[in-house]
């Protein structure tokens, strides 16, 4: 692969009768670029739990668009998704500490803290006219297939 990026992209509906063409899209990138079906299904997860998020905070159960692209390069791999709702105030969300003991879980954080735990980097910009959320995965070394 060449260090230019390559892009697949689909726009969806946020009701639920998506999510398995949207974990179908991870899926196969994932293996695309190399990575193990381990850390892939756990890419599957993270995508699949900020599609939800979008779902259910963005739309708040409504349906709406959500487009999605993947991106890669030789040093990284990212999902972006792209909503059109009223735009988050996600900084708080995003700045939730990472919990030390199963203990600490709170509902209403976990997912947050799962998409934190598979990818390397998760980014939010609010819109004028909704939001886009990136989550990002390095292609390198060891971090290639942990997670």
């Amino acid at each position: 692969m060449s260090d230019s990026a390559n892009q697949l992209s689909c726009n969806l509906n946020s009701s639920c009768d998506c999510v398995h063409v949207l974990s179908s899209m991870v899926e196969v990138v994932g293996h695309r670029v190399g990575l193990s079906d381990k850390l892939t299904n756990r890419m599957v997860l993270a995508v699949d739990e900020m599609f939800a998020n979008i779902a259910q905070h963005s739309y708040h159960g409504h349906e709406g668009k959500v487009d999605m692209s993947a991106c890669w390069r030789d040093d990284e791999l990212s999902f972006e998704l792209r909503d059109y709702a009223e735009p988050l105030m996600a900084d708080e969300m995003l700045a939730w500490p990472v919990p030390d003991a199963a203990g600490e879980l709170k509902p209403g954080g976990l997912g947050m803290h799962l998409m934190r735990a598979v990818m390397d980097k998760i980014e939010h910009e609010a819109l004028a006219d909704g939001n886009r959320w990136r989550l990002t995965k390095y292609l390198h070394g060891e971090q290639h297939d942990e997670a």
